[in-house]
Formats: structure tokens, sequence, C-alpha cells
């Protein structure tokens, strides 16, 4: 991928209408710091670690939890950044997949850890991104990345044929708990 920047800069970026994100098809990767992943990944059934793709990030190991596709990044990366964690939007299943599975994670209820979210984000996450040329060639790359067996992304849960069965119940299982 060609773009990468840690979630508090892109945060204030979106806040102040300077997003870098075009109104564009893409994929993207959400990395974690190691320690913030760890924290997150006991929440579930042990899965081989070794197979999380891994790099230094400004001399921190981050592992790369979440990948995922949009027809418009500028809108996709705001709506997983800033999202706000009304009644309505939990209630309805419009909060952003990735923000109901850190809740969940982080056992505090979707309508009250929007803090706690945004400040594990600002705190441990960067985001990596590209452009595709269709939403469709986006897609066949989503296909790919949670088909294969060679790195695994634990916190996606549609489409991923990376982890088990019984890790994929888990997450259903935390998010369900946690709607309120």
């Amino acid at each position: 991928m060609m773009n990468i920047e840690s979630v508090a800069i892109l945060r204030r970026m979106i806040e102040c209408k300077q997003s870098p994100f075009e109104k564009r098809a893409g994929v993207y990767c959400w990395w974690f710091k190691e320690s913030a992943a760890m924290q997150l990944l006991k929440q579930l059934p042990p899965i081989n670690t070794a197979c999380i793709a891994k790099r230094l990030i400004d001399g921190d190991s981050y592992w790369a939890l979440y990948f995922g596709i949009s027809g418009n990044m500028q809108q996709r990366a705001a709506w997983h950044i800033n999202q706000k964690h009304t009644p309505s939007a939990v209630k309805s299943g419009y909060l952003s997949t990735l923000r109901q599975v850190i809740s969940a994670l982080l056992n505090e209820d979707m309508t009250i850890s929007q803090n706690s979210v945004n400040e594990l984000m600002d705190a441990s996450c960067y985001l990596e991104w590209d452009y595709t040329s269709t939403k469709e060639e986006a897609e066949k790359l989503e296909t790919i990345e949670l088909s294969q067996n060679q790195c695994i992304y634990p916190l996606n849960r549609a489409k991923n044929r990376t982890v088990s069965k019984e890790h994929l119940k888990r997450l259903t299982e935390l998010r369900s708990k946690y709607r309120k």
C-alpha cells in the first residue's frame, strides 16, 4: 500500500476538514501497536500470532489486525476514525464494524465506549491505505487477503477465512453482548 499515517494525526486532519483521503475506491489496513493488539486479542480464542503481519513503525512493533475496502476512502476513513457512538448508530448496526469489535474487546457497552475507542486508536493505531480503480477491484483484493492463510486478520468478521469458526463465533458473541 502507498499511504500510512497515525490515526491521531488523521483524526485531527479530518476534524479540520483537511482529509488526506480521496473520494475513490480503495483498500486499507489497521495496524495496532503490539501491546494494544495483545490486550484486544486476549478476549478471543488463542491464535497463532506468528501469522499476523507485523512491521516496525516509528521504532515500535505493530500488528495488522483489520483489513477493509471502500468505494469512497474519504468517507470510510472518517467513519472508522470519527464516528459517534450514538444509541441509534449502535442499535441499527450502523456503528463501524471496527468500532464495534474494539468496544466489545475492551469490554465496554458500545454506546459509552466512544472515548475509550478513540483513545486506543489515537495512542496505538496507524491506518495504511491505497486506492483501486474500482470498488470491484478492492473487493477482489479483500477476498484474497481474507482467504489466504499466510496472514490472518483477527478483527475481521465478514468473509474472513483466515481465522477459525470458533474465533468468528466469539467475535459475534462479544459484539452482541456489548451492543447496548
